[in-house]
């Protein structure tokens, strides 16, 4: 029955190779599928001419965008910008609100054209001037989305309606345009009209309350991260409804919620309610409390003061932690640090070795103890070459002056110059279809010719010869390899599954993925087939069972390969090679193959071997250096942050190349450097330093476009509220709340007087909120106006309306556990809707079904494969 839902039905010549069990070899179906593509190649949408393989350009050009986003929706049209879209940006008289967030070219505060946020995010865009207010301007721009593919926009639900650009008249009027709503919460629940910041929102994801020290109230990521989550989270489905109307003709309504992408940033958070009923150990109402000891009886490292800042040390993960210890320690022996009875010993094993009373709590304090005196003596870059050198689970926390002469970086030549400022590059790396180098942003109504002159616009060509509807999924009929683990190549392989694509993940007994071996477990059952993270992460696949390490099992692996039209790896670059299942091998005889490979640093430069997950990304990347208090060392980000950013980035990125292969039969391969990705995040901060020479440093909740902007104590144990105050109409709105009477003076209702004011400002908050109920006074202020949410807790999730109302939380029947709450999806599809097919798939589950089903294994081959240990 998992098999069959998976399926979906046979695409025959629509483009994507065979249905199972048609018993065609792949070299033949390969050809004969890429002769059918050639024959029946069309757009819906401008006309594009299929030239030679050999000409590179982006794999969006002709698509068409009107963006008339707030600045909590710009990430989406920047990115389909990169990918090649001709973006037109409506802005309203005075400009767009990015123009008006920080922060600015020194000497042009408040000037829109002096805005670096707006530099980062209005990259690659057009700018016309229209008031959606006023009906003329709104008939001109229904005219605009009259030659559009795609509309963009992030107003509280009903706001485009009276200007007739609500999504229910264009999507009637205009039935092949793909219409993106970015909002706070969604289209509808009784949050829907709720006023909303980036604080309120990763608040009400609960990944703010799982932050900071416990002797102050929680923090966020130190700079705002929500919008840029929903923005690139929409630009990736706006790409899978491309690639989607390419079958159908049909356009359709993506709701994007910014609290459910905020919410699938929380790692396995969410798992400790679903799974186990608890908060995260050391957070919620004991996150005063001392953090709970990862092996009973010693103080383990975790981020630790080196000669000129910090690092991260990741020690207690079995494996690659493990050895961190045992080449750390070895420098330190060399160093002469460690005392005689440390020495000589082999630290490799050092959990299973505790655990099993091979070594006692005293002597592995030690080797703490030493390691930290080691690191205390070394740079950050030194560390970084002994992380790079011995690949072990080191990351120093840089700072954004540090990232402007990272080498790998430089080797990659990954800055972007535009107009002599240092740009970031490109977010990812597609060999065939590269991201194009976007222009610099434009200045206000540079091109109001493409409003006042529409004629000026070539018509879009009508939807012809429709290969007929998705009932099965976006991507039906697709068929992907997963040879990914952790969490950013799973998880966008999750998003074809869940989109109906059959993907068949790769895993072995030989090694564990970390996800299988990482808390909460089922129940508190400690077992591979009950931890939360796999299970959250690897939905409406199969499950396949292959030891690479043999020459049967990495056989099978190229026949799984050849089997698929995409394949997806995280190895460390360059392991794939031993197993001959490199770009190179894999693509010789395929041009339509896509592969993503996922790293952290990428498949080129001197630290392309550099293994880590996303929490040494936050540090490599400058995420961790600017979150905390400016007078305490940085604070954890919770979780594997940037693996998150990545995922986002790279769907897009995917789905682009789908869209392009299926228009012109061409694969790729696409390198994702997890921490090229994340910068793109921060790229405000980044212009800051390049253009004003400033650092960007901890500010604790500190905003450059909101105050107050807080997280104040609440009455109760832990219990505190985030308030969030842009505009001067939420300020009016808080001081009706609030006792803020002494605070009436004009120049407050300016971001730059309340900034002025803020610690006054937040004092008088701070004991106003001591003696309210957090959920009470959330929901007060909310009703008023003012963006506001409880800092939530994981179990709060579970009740939280917004959740419930758009049934979030989705139940799926495991094979090993029976039904199980798993996380659900961000964004809702009107037509096309992606769903938790199936649960994920113990280890090795489909093994037969996919060998003889799939592939066209017979029983003596499969046999074979079984005695020479390639199934395990």
């Amino acid at each position: 029955m998992i098999a069959a839902c998976l399926h979906g039905s046979p695409r025959g010549s629509h483009g994507f190779g065979w249905a199972p069990g048609e018993g065609r070899s792949a070299q033949s179906g390969r050809a004969l599928d890429a002769r059918r593509r050639a024959e029946t190649i069309r757009v819906i949408g401008v006309a594009r001419v299929v030239k030679s393989n050999s000409e590179m350009r982006p794999p969006l050009e002709g698509i068409r965008v009107v963006d008339v986003t707030t600045a909590r929706g710009e990430f989406a049209g920047r990115v389909l910008a990169d990918l090649g879209a001709d973006v037109v940006k409506v802005e309203p008289p005075g400009g767009a609100e990015a123009r008006h967030r920080g922060p600015f070219i020194a000497g042009r505060e408040g000037d829109p054209e002096g805005s670096l946020f707006w530099a980062a995010v209005g990259r690659g865009k057009r700018s016309v001037v229209a008031n959606l207010d006023e009906p003329a301007d709104a008939a001109k721009v229904r005219a605009l989305v009259a030659h559009a593919d795609v509309f963009l926009e992030s107003f509280e639900p009903g706001r485009l309606q009276d200007a007739g650009l609500d999504p229910a008249a264009l999507c009637r009027d205009f039935p092949t345009l793909i219409y993106a709503s970015i909002t706070p919460f969604g289209q509808d629940g009784p949050f829907e009209q709720a006023p909303a910041s980036d604080l309120t929102l990763e608040a009400s994801s609960s990944l703010l309350g799982l932050q900071g020290p416990g002797d102050r109230p929680p923090v966020p990521i130190g700079y705002p991260q929500a919008s840029s989550h929903a923005g690139v989270q929409a630009a990736a489905d706006v790409c899978c409804a491309l690639f989607e109307r390419l079958r159908s003709g049909r356009g359709q309504h993506l709701d994007v919620s910014t609290q459910a992408a905020m919410l699938w940033t929380t790692l396995n958070a969410t798992g400790f309610a679903l799974y186990a009923n608890e908060d995260p150990p050391g957070t919620g109402a004991a996150r005063t409390a001392p953090r709970p000891e990862i092996l009973p009886g010693v103080q383990m490292p975790m981020r630790l003061a080196c000669a000129d800042g910090h690092t991260v040390m990741i020690l207690p993960v079995p494996g690659i932690g493990e050895r961190t210890l045992d080449v750390v320690l070895r420098q330190a022996e060399a160093a002469g640090l460690l005392s005689p009875g440390l020495s000589g010993r082999d630290w490799s094993h050092y959990i299973g070795d505790y655990v099993g009373g091979r070594i006692d709590a005293a002597t592995l304090q030690g080797g703490f103890d030493a390691a930290e005196a080691f690191i205390g003596r070394c740079t950050k870059r030194e560390l970084q070459a002994l992380a790079v050198a011995e690949r072990v689970m080191l990351a120093p926390i840089f700072d954004l002056s540090e990232l402007a002469e990272d080498p790998q970086l430089a080797a990659r030549t990954y800055w972007t110059d535009v107009e002599g400022r240092r740009h970031c590059g490109p977010f990812a790396r597609p060999a065939v279809t590269p991201l194009r180098i976007t222009p610099p942003a434009p200045a206000l109504g540079a091109d109001q010719a493409r409003l006042d002159a529409p004629s000026w616009i070539a018509r879009r060509a009508t939807a012809t010869d429709s290969r007929g509807e998705s009932a099965d999924g976006i991507f039906a009929g697709l068929k992907v390899a997963d040879f990914s683990w952790a969490a950013t190549g799973p998880l966008m392989a999750k998003a074809l599954a869940d989109h109906g694509a059959t993907v068949v993940r790769v895993e072995s007994t030989s090694k564990i993925d970390s996800a299988r071996s990482s808390p909460p477990y089922k129940d508190g059952e400690r077992h591979i087939e009950r931890a939360f993270m796999f299970t959250d992460y690897n939905t409406s696949k199969l499950g396949l069972s292959l030891d690479l390490s043999t020459a049967e099992g990495a056989s099978a692996a190229r026949r799984l390969i050849d089997w698929a039209d995409v394949y997806i790896e995280s190895f460390t670059p360059g392991t794939i090679d031993r197993f001959g299942l490199d770009w190179e091998s894999v693509s010789r005889d395929r041009t339509d193959l896509v592969m993503v490979s996922t790293s952290m640093r990428g498949q080129t430069g001197p630290e392309r071997r550099y293994a880590g997950f996303g929490s040494q990304g936050a540090a490599l990347t400058g995420f961790e250096f600017i979150t905390g208090w400016p007078d305490l060392p940085p604070s954890q980000i919770y979780g594997a942050y940037t693996d998150f950013i990545a995922t986002r980035y790279g769907l897009a990125t995917l789905a682009s190349a789908l869209y392009w292969r299926e228009e012109t039969g061409q694969g790729q391969r696409i390198d994702l450097a997890q921490s090229e990705a994340a910068l793109h995040f921060l790229e405000p901060l980044i212009l800051d330093h390049a253009v004003n020479g400033r650092v960007a440093g901890r500010d604790g909740a500190g905003s450059h476009h909101a105050c107050p902007n807080g997280v104040f104590r609440c009455r109760g144990q832990e219990r505190y509220v985030a308030i969030s105050v842009e505009t001067a109409e939420q300020w009016a709105a808080l001081r009706e709340q609030a006792p803020l009477d002494r605070f009436d003076a004009d120049s407050l209702r300016g971001l730059a007087g309340r900034r002025r004011e803020r610690v006054a400002i937040e004092t008088v908050l701070s004991t106003w909120c001591e003696e309210q109920d957090a959920f009470d006074l959330a929901e007060r202020l909310r009703r008023s106006g003012v963006p506001a949410y409880v800092v939530m807790r994981p179990l709060d999730l579970l009740d939280d309306p917004q959740l419930l109302d758009r049934g979030f939380f989705t139940t799926v029947d495991h094979a090993e556990m029976g039904p199980v709450l798993q996380d659900g999806l961000v964004t809702r599809y009107s037509r096309t809707p992606a769903r938790l097919r199936s649960a994920a798939p113990t280890l090795g589950q489909h093994t037969e079904y996919v060998l003889r089903a799939l592939l066209g294994y017979g029983e003596e081959e499969i046999t074979n494969l079984a005695l020479a240990g390639a199934l395990s």
